[in-house]
């Protein structure tokens, strides 16, 4: 059972409007404090091509990131599996930070998924006093946007793009598109390229240890 979310023509129009299989506006409990954020405040605020260096593309990246979290503890959801190439992003991103100090739920040993993700998010919101969930995860999108690596200020919803029903994941979101989606996605995912789950899980712990320094990963640990 894979964790998914589909982001087809994801800069089809304007890159701030994200078309995605995302958490919507619905009212109801939220699950680790997650805010639902109205449609017409979601936006991507930052993205970043990890076959494409851009140097400036990169600090807006850092900037943004470190102003959403700064002075806050923040806890990484990082959701996937090792079961599908495709869909371990997460997991290894998830692994890179946990060895790096930071608070994580989701790596390659212990892999958050479709079967105990809504029981493991309880007891982490039991156990851990956070101020902010970033989620992050894997997806498929357009062929000219593999690689792509995108900043949301909003939670995404695991497992839509595959028809999962499951609770809305974060405050706010980092993605990274692994293939190219819009038909046999569990197929897709089993044979995307590791090379490129690889490298974007490299990009993405790089960028979070940029936008929180381990000076002040150390306090929120100490």
């Amino acid at each position: 059972m894979f964790m998914l979310c589909i982001w087809a023509r994801l800069f089809a129009t304007d890159p701030l409007t994200p078309r995605a299989v995302l958490a919507n506006g619905e009212h109801g409990t939220p699950l680790m404090g997650v805010r639902i954020i109205l449609e017409n405040s979601r936006r991507i605020l930052a993205s970043i091509n990890s076959f494409t260096y851009d140097f400036r593309d990169r600090q807006t990246f850092v900037s943004i990131l470190k102003e959403l979290t700064y002075m806050k503890k923040v806890h990484f959801i990082c959701i996937g599996t090792d079961r599908a190439t495709g869909d371990c992003l997460g997991p290894l991103v998830g692994t890179n930070l946990k060895r790096l100090g930071y608070s994580v739920l989701g790596t390659i040993d212990e892999p958050l998924h479709a079967l105990n993700l809504i029981q493991e998010l309880q007891k982490v919101s039991i156990i851990h006093d956070q101020d902010l969930v970033l989620a992050i995860d894997a997806c498929l999108g357009r062929l000219e946007d593999i690689g792509t690596i995108t900043l949301a200020n909003f939670p995404l919803r695991p497992g839509a793009g595959v028809h999962k029903d499951l609770p809305p994941v974060g405050n706010i979101s980092i993605m990274g598109i692994v293939n190219m989606g819009g038909f046999l996605e569990l197929q897709i995912l089993q044979c995307t390229r590791l090379n490129t789950v690889m490298k974007l899980a490299a990009d993405i712990t790089h960028l979070i240890w940029q936008a929180i320094p381990s000076s002040r990963r150390d306090s929120l640990h100490g």
